[in-house]
């Protein structure tokens, strides 16, 4: 994109651009004085969290949770309708006073009125009333319903029907109350719904991440006295509502810790009456005696248990030993079982049997001693076996015992674990309960003490203040906003301008579709009162444009053994776009150049030719020849002009009925002909191509086609259809030509229409 040429299509809507400006300027300064700056009051407060932690109720209990250090509740105080409309309230915001402007009306600084609802605030009606001072009282006006009210002195506070409020003088106007008089002012009134929705919109809040317990306030108004007192007011509301708060907190607090204390007390007595009832079922005393006794039990019985065992076994086999033992053999001593009476018998029984065995060595077996001695020791042998039978009787029902000790033991060891446990869950519980129940005294007793010297956490840091450098609209910024609006404005309108215009106007606006047609030059805007200076010497606009037309056109001219008779033609897509024009000044111009020229007017339909050589359309021509083949053409052309020696025209002649039949026979044809071989151009000016189809008829005959368009004259689509009269073979070997350019082209002379001896200065932004 050539920046620079895009530049200069705008400016040259440079007039547009400065109304523009000037329009938007003149807005934004008179909208700057009619309406009343606003200026931003800001306070900075803090908020200490940290104070309200200590009055809470410990976490461990999950009695209350811990709020966080953020100032989001308070944000929420403050903005909350009930607290704003208090505010309103307080400082009647919902009664304004302004001095009636133009455009807008400004706040009255020094307010002489003084209105009072009639009845509750949330009752007044949302009007605007015109307020005038005057020497009887008041002039009054409901501007909705056009509604005038006349009250009658400065000090009245006389209820008027119709009128929702009474009004009256500030002490300092009662006393020059003739300083006012005349004096425009309008009344607004409103009910504390709306108050508190616009004094809500124009109330800034904000918090910070570190520290956090800073809240910034501001708020944006036209009044900075008034926004001042609402900063103020809304601070030391909020203030005391923090007290209130931590009354009120205080108060539930406490009853909440009493209520606490009394159900912990109660569960605490409950949790000690079941570790007591659970002490005395079980037979514990003292956990720990407990255990060892139980393991002491436990491990006797195992004892008692295997010694039993071991004794039968022994018992058992004595038994069986006796029984099996023959009445001549001992029987063992060594069993060392428990019972002495046993062991007795066994050491008796071998004492008889010894005795017996040294009376058999004396005497005989059938010696009565001798008998009498076998049958004692066969008695004592079953004495022996009756008294291990009872004996193993005895160990049995023993073992049976103590079977029953070991398991009752046993179990009873096995029962230490759970017991354990379930007397340290009572003990835990217990300890619980005992931890949270002092807890609740300690925090009880600290509430108390907080409660007796309750304070708010609230401190200011910087009072309100108003910054008057900060206002809005501001001056500058609203001016420069103006120029770019301006400049925005007349660029957007030149732009759209500029993309709804469908005509072209440089080279540059040739449609694509053309883009493989030679672009042969311009021819300049001519003033029709200029007179036009083309000889061979001029150096004039027109001379030195055609000139480098010619120049451009014989690089289209076909190669040809003889280089004389070359037909050039001129045509273009509608009337009125400059072909006759451009093709006498060619004429003229290829003639200077010591070419034999003819100039023929092939518009049979609307000649114009006939114009620059001051004849008039009947003169004989091309028509007369056309008609009647048997008259010779050159006696109708026209010599001696006073443009060139070189030059001779063929005018169209009279306007036929039929000029398409005329141009479509031979004739034409074989006038050419017979020109070349007198002519070294031929320059033909024809019909346009897409009004009638007279030069498509012909156009084959030419050489070199030139096809006109005029500047802020042709439309683009008109060059688009030459792209398909190229294809068709309509036309051919084509060469584009731009008639009418408005622009310095520099060198001495000026496309700006008028031809300049002295060196052109150009324009600061046209230098490259």
């Amino acid at each position: 994109m050539d920046f620079k040429k895009e530049l200069l299509r705008y400016l040259k809507y440079w007039p547009l651009f400065l109304i523009c400006l000037l329009l938007s300027i003149g807005a934004a300064y008179f909208y700057l004085e009619s309406v009343s700056p606003s200026y931003e009051t800001a306070a900075l407060i803090n908020i200490d969290k940290k104070k309200e932690k200590d009055a809470q109720i410990v976490t461990t209990i999950n009695l209350q949770k811990e709020k966080e250090d953020g100032l989001e509740e308070e944000k929420a105080l403050i903005t909350s309708n009930n607290f704003l409309a208090k505010i309103v309230s307080d400082l009647t915001l919902n009664i304004n006073y302004y001095e009636k402007g133009y455009l807008q009306n400004k706040v009255v600084l020094d307010n002489p009125l003084l209105v009072k609802a009639v009845g509750s605030n949330d009752s007044l009606p949302q009007k605007q009333y015109d307020v005038q001072i005057v020497a009887e009282g008041f002039k009054v006006k409901d501007i909705a319903t056009e509604k005038s009210f006349l009250l009658q002195g400065h000090n009245t506070t006389r209820v008027v029907a119709g009128l929702p409020f009474t009004i009256e003088l500030t002490p300092k106007a009662k006393s020059q109350p003739d300083f006012y008089f005349d004096k425009e002012y309008v009344v607004t009134v409103e009910p504390t719904e709306t108050a508190v929705k616009n004094l809500k919109g124009t109330l800034g809040i904000e918090s910070f991440e570190s520290p956090s317990n800073n809240l910034a306030l501001s708020y944006r108004g036209t009044n900075p006295e008034l926004s001042t007192k609402i900063l103020k007011k809304l601070i030391s509301d909020l203030d005391k509502t923090i007290i209130i708060n931590k009354e009120k907190n205080y108060t539930k607090t406490l009853a909440f810790l009493n209520e606490r204390i009394a159900i912990f007390a109660r569960e605490k007595d409950s949790i000690q009456r079941v570790k007591e009832s659970y002490l005395r079922d079980n037979n514990i005393y003292v956990l720990e005696d407990f255990i060892a006794t139980k393991t002491v039990e436990k491990s006797t019985t195992s004892a008692a248990a295997s010694l039993n065992q071991r004794e039968i076994a022994l018992t058992r086999s004595a038994l069986r030993d006796v029984q099996r033992a023959s009445g001549n053999t001992a029987l063992g001593t060594d069993y060392n079982l428990q019972a002495p009476a046993i062991n007795n018998q066994l050491v008796s029984y071998n004492a008889s049997l010894l005795e017996s065995e040294i009376l058999l060595q004396r005497a005989q077996k059938n010696n009565p001693a001798y008998l009498a001695l076998a049958a004692r020791l066969r008695v004592q042998k079953q004495a022996i076996i009756s008294s291990l039978n009872d004996y193993l009787s005895y160990l049995s029902q023993t073992n049976a015992a103590n079977n029953v000790e070991k398991n009752t033991a046993a179990a009873q060891a096995r029962s230490i674990p759970t017991k354990d446990k379930d007397l340290g869950n009572i003990n835990k519980n217990l300890a619980l309960k005992e931890e949270t129940y002092l807890s609740l005294l300690q925090k009880k007793e600290e509430t108390l003490l907080n409660g007796a010297i309750l304070e708010s956490n609230l401190s200011v840091l910087d009072s309100p203040q108003t910054n008057y450098g900060d206002t809005y609209p501001k001056r500058k910024v609203f001016i420069l906003g103006a120029i770019l609006f301006g400049f925005i404005l007349a660029f957007g309108i030149t732009y759209v301008r500029l993309m709804m215009d469908s005509k072209i106007h440089s080279e540059e606006d040739l449609p694509r579709e053309i883009s493989e047609v030679p672009f042969l030059g311009t021819m300049p805007k001519i003033n029709v009162s200029e007179k036009l200076d083309n000889s061979a010497t001029s150096r004039s606009v027109i001379a030195e444009a055609t000139r480098t037309l010619f120049s451009n056109i014989t690089y289209l001219l076909p190669a040809k053994a003889q280089k004389s008779g070359n037909v050039v033609l001129f045509c273009s897509s509608v009337q009125g776009e400059g072909k006759s024009f451009s093709a006498f000044h060619n004429a003229i111009t290829i003639s200077n150049l010591n070419k034999k020229v003819l100039l023929i007017g092939a518009d049979l339909r609307n000649p114009q030719l006939h114009d620059y050589f001051g004849v008039t359309k009947d003169v004989p021509g091309l028509t007369n020849f056309l008609a009647n083949r048997n008259e010779d053409w050159k006696q109708n052309i026209i010599k001696g002009t006073n443009f060139s020696e070189n030059l001779d025209v063929l005018l169209s002649g009279e306007i036929p009925p039929n000029p398409t039949q005329l141009l479509t026979n031979s004739t034409f044809e074989i006038l050419l002909e017979e020109a070349k071989q007198n002519y070294d151009f031929i320059i033909i000016d024809s019909a346009p191509v897409q009004l009638v189809s007279d030069t498509l008829n012909f156009s084959s005959l030419a050489d070199v086609t030139v096809y006109i368009a005029r500047a802020d004259f042709t439309e683009k689509k008109s060059l688009v259809q030459l792209s398909n009269f190229i294809k068709k073979g309509q036309l051919k070997n084509v060469g584009l030509v731009i008639n009418g350019m408005r622009r310095n082209m520099g060198y001495g002379y000026d496309y700006a229409y008028t031809y300049k001896e002295e060196n052109v200065k150009k324009s600061w932004w046209k230098k490259s």
